[in-house]
């Protein structure tokens, strides 16, 4: 593992949180590039991702510090530490998406096109954020008897089993979401589409990623022995079906060009 990759002077530069810079830099370049298609400027495009980015980073951690109170009540100074990790993708994207609407409206930007815009550009952040977890040597999994097992450092000096490295098995189902969500923007039937497919897919993607991630990372909820991430996902995935087959019905065309 590699949390630390340099210093410059005596400030730590570390893995997880340069590579989700680069990774918020790479998908919002992306979303800017492509914007003018949607009636977007460009430069709108920055102002709304760099909001997003500051109600994501707040959503995030909050929905982890709720997740782990006892640990929070034991050390209440690291409850905005979140260059060490300890955020979840639920809350990020939550309080991103409020903090982008709210931008949105500011700017008269239509929100249901600024969130396809960005239903693409998350999962290359997502990968590149996955990537630095496995650097960080968080979000792993249970351990695993294939010759792909990994051994992860924990804060207390010692080392865990070989792992599942389910931090890549996510990097990976990134590339693969991108592609399913540009076929489906390239048939976008109506406005929002893209960010409700891409939202659906993830809810699939971790509800079966947790099975890998139970006992490690992931905490059972103590329904149907599911973990809390699972029963969150199954939840997301029947909101999202139902609102998508109520948003197809309405005879709204995609101003997608």
């Amino acid at each position: 593992m590699l949390p630390v990759l340099f210093h410059i002077g005596n400030f730590p530069v570390r893995s997880w949180g340069l590579l989700l810079m680069v990774g918020f830099l790479a998908g919002t370049w992306w979303a800017a590039r492509n914007a003018r298609r949607y009636g977007i400027a460009p430069e709108d495009v920055w102002d709304i991702s760099l909001v997003g980015l500051f109600g994501g980073v707040v959503g995030a951690r909050l929905f982890w510090v709720a997740q782990n109170l006892p640990y929070i009540a034991r050390h209440p100074q690291e409850i905005a530490a979140v260059w060490t990790g300890g955020m979840t993708f639920y809350g990020g994207l939550f309080g991103g998406i409020l903090a982008g609407m709210l931008m949105c409206r500011r700017k008269k930007v239509n929100m249901a096109d600024m969130a396809d815009l960005a239903g693409l550009a998350f999962p290359i952040g997502y990968f590149f954020g996955r990537i630095g977890c496995f650097l960080n040597g968080c979000c792993y999994g249970g351990e695993c008897d294939l010759p792909w097992g990994t051994r992860f450092h924990l804060p207390n000096g010692t080392m865990t089993p070989p792992s599942h490295p389910a931090q890549l098995y996510a990097a990976v189902a990134a590339v693969i979401m991108f592609l399913v969500l540009r076929t489906i923007e390239r048939r976008r039937a109506f406005p929002g589409q893209v960010i409700l497919s891409f939202v659906g897919l993830y809810a699939i993607y971790r509800f079966f990623i947790e099975f890998v991630r139970e006992g490690a990372t992931a905490d059972l909820a103590g329904i149907a022995h599911l973990t809390v991430g699972q029963v969150f996902s199954l939840g997301v995935a029947v909101a999202v079906a139902v609102w998508y087959v109520l948003a197809a019905r309405r005879p709204v065309r995609s101003t997608t060009r």
